[in-house]
């Protein structure tokens, strides 16, 4: 954002997406640590027998692999953000977001609230000041000959 001046509004958008990507990061971190922590944990009935323990265990270890898949993503869609491409990590941010509400609940929160943002930051980009831009007067037929 160095060259390009942001648009109003944008710099505060930007910081605040930047600090719920990182606040995500590091749950997203925790999340995946312990989500193989509670499937070791809800496996562990498995060895007396109570086969249906492993339906929660399955559950924490794919958990456990997304937020740690969403961890190692987090980097990227910062730099997205530093690098003004909104559409493209509104898109793929969608994904994960679904994902993170599914395996990872309050990631999902902070990644619908990123996504809300990203979607106001678009408009503000597209359309710098307050209302959108009108189109050309039309212009009158030329006089008949």
């Amino acid at each position: 954002m160095e060259g390009i001046q942001p648009a109003i509004g944008e710099s505060s958008k930007v910081n605040t997406i930047l600090d719920l990507l990182n606040i995500a990061k590091i749950l997203a971190l925790i999340i995946g640590i312990l989500g193989f922590l509670v499937a070791a944990w809800s496996a562990w009935p498995m060895i007396y027998g109570y086969w249906h323990s492993i339906i929660g265990a399955l559950y924490w270890i794919v958990a456990a692999v997304i937020n740690l898949m969403l961890y190692m993503r987090m980097d990227e869609f910062s730099s997205m953000v530093k690098s003004r491409r909104y559409a493209e990590l509104h898109d793929l941010i969608l994904i994960w977001m679904i994902l993170g509400l599914i395996f990872g609940f309050i990631v999902g929160i902070l990644l619908l609230i990123v996504f809300l943002q990203l979607e106001e930051l678009k408009k503000a980009v597209n359309y710098p000041s307050s209302y959108p831009p009108q189109s050309p007067p039309a212009t009158p037929p030329p006089p008949p000959e």
